[in-house]
């Protein structure tokens, strides 16, 4: 009767381990060849860190404090704005925006963000976010951000748009 308490009590302990597996979620999805060294990777599940550093960042640009911005990005960020230009440097890029604000009579509404990652096990995430902006009461466009981060700064960040018909 012993050995059939004990065994019973393994069973319970093995069957525990196994169904609380405390591992986190590495499924992965998609592909990209989108890496330094060329290789085909497939898209993991990112983290809140870094979908709270572009939160954060939203924070600030809101109000237009681009001092605190400026802390957000890696010196040598790279920025692809959706016209076309291209920014290679901080300094340049809360210029830019800084200037183009100062004209613009429209509200943004962050409505969206999550964070994919190619290799968890080498650093850097993509955050992707998406804004309705307005004018008034009418929708304008909608934007997408890309915000690649590593080391928790912004190091590459791009913007497409779609104009609302």
């Amino acid at each position: 009767m012993k050995n059939i308490k004990l065994a019973t009590i393994l069973v319970i302990m093995v069957s525990l381990n196994f169904s609380c597996d405390t591992k986190p979620n590495d499924r992965a999805i998609g592909f990209t060849s989108w890496s330094d060294n060329g290789e085909i990777y497939k898209w993991h599940l990112g983290t809140d860190t870094a979908v709270d550093l572009v939160v954060d960042l939203d924070k600030f640009w809101s109000k237009q404090n681009y001092s605190e911005m400026r802390k957000f990005f890696a010196d040598t960020a790279k920025f692809y704005f959706r016209d076309g230009k291209f920014v290679n440097n901080t300094t340049d890029f809360i210029n830019k925006i800084s200037t183009d604000e100062q004209n613009s009579n429209t509200d943004w509404d962050f409505i969206s963000a999550y964070s994919v990652d190619l290799d968890p096990s080498m650093g850097g995430e993509h955050v992707q976010a998406s804004f309705n902006v307005k004018s008034g009461d009418s929708l304008v466009r909608e934007i997408h951000e890309q915000y690649y981060i590593i080391d928790n700064k912004i190091v590459l960040w791009k913007q497409f748009s779609l104009p609302v018909k």
